[in-house]
């Protein structure tokens, strides 16, 4: 330590400001104490108290003391007996965070793994290399049963058009059999001549070219339609009034007249119906001579035009009037279009049609007279099986006369069918 101190004189003596003093804790804490040193052997001399040193010069001494240090314990090794004692590390500061509770941290729920996997129910192809093959003849599978599908659909839309047709045929042809048939004409030369002919001849008074000229239009709804659809109006309103001739015989032959143009011109006849029927059912109460050719031209009427219709064409023409016989021969024809109509149709419900039909069928069952009624219940015996009569019946009939009607279905079910 004398050595060291003998080494640094030389030093002190020119720069006392610059002596490196130990390391120590006292020297290093403590108050500036004077120093001591000889100047030669024997000697000793008091030296001045070096003066405090700045704060900025005080921190650039605790500097180079740490590197000095620093290299001097790389040097030993960091020995324990080397000169420079080990300087300890600063304590560690505080954070004013680490001392705030940490939440323990939440784990993630562990991820689930399904092993099922998707199989396809799809048939798999064994020799993938062909698979333009399978393609090809898949497709063409495809085309054939789709071309198959519209050859069973066309052949299907032609069966039901067929069944379709053959039914109206039958619906038409299979009444028309209680009718009789009429007489088959020859076609005309001159079929629009004919047609003004007509017209020119039962404007006239000569009931014998009346006659002809009414065949004459037979002839035409018989064998030249296309002659006869544009006046077939005016032809129509022509007849209807020889149906009213005071001359039985020409009242007789335009019935049978009207009796070929609804057998001929069929559903064409729609519009000229109720007009028909105005004229042809009060016929019944002026002579029962006219009821042959009267029910021939109805009952034509109502197997070849729409029915409902007729019905409406029957109702406004004979159901209110005074007559017996024309509310009798109304009833008659009016039980053909309910056979026609069907009980389903007439008791649906739906527009006016089920109203007007039961209306009119209380109106012909509480009639006065009994051949009425007996017409009514005819009628009534035809759609008596439908479950929902009753309650139609308390629907659309008068609350007046409900209870009447209700007897009179109840005997019309009990009634043994014919």
């Amino acid at each position: 330590m004398v050595a060291m101190f003998d080494d640094m004189l030389p030093l002190a003596s020119l720069q006392p400001h610059l002596l490196t003093l130990p390391h120590d804790s006292t020297t290093r804490l403590g108050p500036p104490q004077p120093l001591h040193a000889s100047a030669a052997p024997g000697q000793r001399k008091l030296l001045a108290p070096i003066p405090p040193a700045s704060p900025h010069h005080q921190l650039q001494r605790i500097k180079l003391a740490s590197l000095n240090d620093a290299k001097a314990s790389d040097q030993t090794g960091c020995s324990v007996g080397s000169l420079s004692p080990r300087r300890t590390p600063p304590a560690p500061r505080t954070l004013p965070f680490l001392n705030s509770p940490i939440a323990p941290a939440i784990p993630a729920p562990p991820k689930t793994t399904s092993h099922r996997q998707f199989q396809s129910r799809l048939p798999r192809l064994k020799n993938t290399i062909s698979l333009n093959g399978v393609t090809a003849v898949t497709e063409q599978k495809s085309v054939e049963s789709l071309a198959g599908r519209q050859e069973e659909t066309r052949e299907h839309k032609e069966v039901k058009k067929r069944k379709v047709t053959e039914a109206r045929h039958t619906s038409k042809t299979q009444p028309a059999k209680n009718l009789p048939e009429l007489a088959k004409l020859r076609p005309l030369s001159c079929p629009e001549q004919a047609l003004l002919q007509a017209f020119t001849v039962l404007s006239d008074d000569d009931w014998g070219k009346k006659i002809e000229a009414l065949i004459s239009i037979r002839s035409l709804a018989q064998h030249h339609a296309n002659v006869l659809l544009p006046r077939l109006h005016d032809v129509c309103l022509a007849v209807n009034q020889e149906v009213k001739n005071l001359r039985s015989v020409v009242s007789h032959a335009a019935m049978v007249t009207l009796a070929h143009l609804f057998a001929h011109l069929g559903q064409d006849m729609d519009a000229e119906a109720e007009g028909a029927a105005r004229t042809l059912l009060p016929k019944a109460g002026e002579s029962s001579s006219f009821m042959k050719d009267m029910d021939l031209a109805l009952g034509y009427m109502v197997y070849n035009t729409n029915p409902i219709r007729s019905m409406n064409a029957l109702i406004n023409g004979g159901l209110s009037h005074k007559h017996t016989a024309v509310r009798k021969s109304t009833a008659r024809h009016l039980e053909k279009v309910t056979e026609v109509i069907g009980a389903a149709r007439l008791l649906s419900g739906k527009n006016d049609l089920t109203a007007r039909f039961i209306h009119t069928a209380s109106c012909l069952a509480l009639d006065n007279t009994l051949e009425v009624r007996n017409q009514a219940r005819n009628i009534l015996s035809v759609v008596a099986s439908h479950p929902d009569l009753i309650k139609m019946v308390e629907r659309f009939a008068p609350l007046s006369d409900q209870i009447r009607m209700k007897d009179f279905i109840n005997k019309c079910q009990k009634r043994p069918s014919p």
